[in-house]
């Protein structure tokens, strides 16, 4: 089963110290959190296709070749000769959490229209991908939501990653009405513990969980919390799994690394609604393995762990980042 990502394709500039004059220095990486996550499932043997749209410029030619080169399906990626790729600039903490600032007023991913998107890849495909980022402002938001109900008309898994950048919304309230919205759709969800209790407004992460759960009727919901591990959530089980230890220098692109890695596994069975709570937890676990992994690199893409390093990975670390049930 082959994974339709749609949504943004961008430069991260991510800080690589300081010049002999005391100036920051940035190299330029491929991202943009669809594209990232198109990429993480060919790395894990998986297929995927991205479809967005990205400037007619070194920038977009650079990420086109950077996709093909990792085995994504580019042949549906649209090149604009009037709007720019989006940049986004990167600051890294101590910590290795990350601050953003973005260069798209407006950007190529913005301006992408249902018309010029090629169905027939969505038609070849059984998951279909989004985010938020694409809802922040139109014609890509209406283009998004065009897009999920062709795919739902055709009965394709619909999985979402929220992926909240608060520079890139007008104002706070519209990313939770635009989020929510969204999730009206959803099959699978990928969300931060942090994104939850903003689209819910409620902080208790078990009663969010719940809520969300009953609310839009979301089959199975996964909860990533950084360091502290994970959390899968379906209509009767409630599994924490805790994160490996590693050497963490750069988030970035964890979160992808993450989903990918649960996707690539998911789209690996022709009925993934028939998946048992024992193989998906398996799941968890190995994509638990490749954020770790992801944060240990810096970058987006680059950082993305192969399906080899990930195998390593687990057998280095076979008694560690299980799962246990817990009542909600």
């Amino acid at each position: 089963m082959k994974v339709c990502a749609f949504g943004e394709c961008l430069i991260d500039f991510t800080p690589q110290g300081l010049s002999e004059k005391g100036n920051f220095l940035y190299e330029q990486n491929p991202g943009g959190a669809p594209a990232n996550l198109a990429v993480a499932i060919a790395r894990q043997q998986g297929q995927s296709v991205f479809v967005g749209k990205v400037g007619q410029d070194l920038f977009g030619d650079f990420l086109v070749r950077i996709l093909k080169k990792e085995g994504v399906d580019t042949s549906s990626v649209i090149l604009s000769h009037r709007y720019r790729t989006t940049l986004a600039f990167v600051q890294l903490q101590e910590n290795g959490e990350r601050d953003f600032s973005f260069y798209r007023n407006p950007g190529a991913d913005v301006a992408i229209e249902s018309r010029e998107v090629n169905f027939d890849t969505l038609n070849e495909c059984g998951i279909f991908h989004y985010g938020s980022v694409s809802m922040t402002h139109n014609p890509a938001r209406q283009t998004t939501f065009e897009l999920l109900e062709y795919a739902r008309r055709n009965h394709k898994l619909l999985t979402f990653d929220p992926n909240l950048r608060q520079p890139l919304w007008p104002n706070l309230e519209e990313a939770r009405a635009q989020i929510r919205k969204g999730l009206e759709f959803c099959d699978i969800l990928k969300v931060t513990e942090e994104e939850l209790f903003f689209i819910m407004e409620i902080e208790d992460l078990a009663q969010a969980a719940e809520q969300m759960r009953k609310e839009y009727a979301i089959p199975l919901i996964l909860i990533t919390r950084g360091q502290a591990g994970c959390i899968m959530k379906t209509e009767h089980h409630f599994i924490s799994f805790p994160g490996f230890s590693v050497k963490s220098v750069d988030s970035t692109g964890a979160g992808d690394a993450f989903f990918g890695s649960f996707l690539a596994s998911v789209c690996r069975h022709e009925h993934p609604e028939q998946l048992t709570v024992s193989e998906l937890s398996a799941f968890v676990r190995r994509a638990n393995a490749s954020g770790a992994l992801a944060t240990t690199v810096k970058g987006a893409i680059p950082s993305l762990p192969t399906a080899a390093q990930v195998d390593e990975f687990l057998e280095a670390h076979r008694d560690e980042g299980h799962g246990q049930e817990s009542g909600t």
